[in-house]
């Protein structure tokens, strides 16, 4: 009777650990889908600005910085890219020391939220520019699906010359 139970409770425990994994593997994948576009609709809009620093776009965190600039705001872009380099520290000492802390995983989730809003502001002053008209359609669309609208939207409209740099 004992074998029978600890294989029931390998199965759940493995299970768990599968679920957990596809969770990450979709977060991964999110991930990189959001930064590739984001990073090439950036470029683009900075190449054709004449800015012959475009390939910056690529660059982790700076990238976010110069979505600021994009929308004329500096100041928010570099608090975006300080935000989300404070999310990478932050789970970066999740994943090692592998304890919970209730404090700081509020201020983890307070900081994400806190990213999402910034970059759904900065893509609104730049969807301004481009359609003053659609500019808030664009945008609650990109709110309601979680931002992955919102990198596509970018993409689109990045060979639009309205856009001032």
């Amino acid at each position: 009777m004992g074998g029978i139970s600890v294989l029931i409770l390998i199965s759940i425990l493995s299970a768990i650990f599968y679920f957990f994994v596809a969770i990450f593997l979709i977060l991964m994948a999110y991930l990189l889908f959001t930064y590739v576009f984001e990073s090439v609709a950036l470029m683009q809009i900075y190449k054709n600005a004449h800015d012959s620093g475009y390939w910056q776009a690529w660059i982790p965190f700076y990238n976010k910085y110069l979505l600021g600039k994009a929308a004329h705001s500096n100041r928010l872009g570099g608090i975006l890219a300080l935000n989300n380099c404070l999310i990478i520290l932050l789970g970066f000492y999740f994943y090692h020391f592998q304890s919970f802390h209730a404090v700081l995983f509020v201020v983890f989730l307070l900081l994400l939220l806190c990213g999402f809003v910034l970059d759904c502001f900065l893509s609104h002053k730049i969807f301004k520019q481009v359609s003053a008209r659609y500019a808030d359609i664009l945008t609650l669309f990109s709110v309601l699906s979680l931002g992955v609208l919102r990198v596509i939207f970018l993409f689109l409209i990045r060979k639009s010359s309205s856009i001032d740099v």
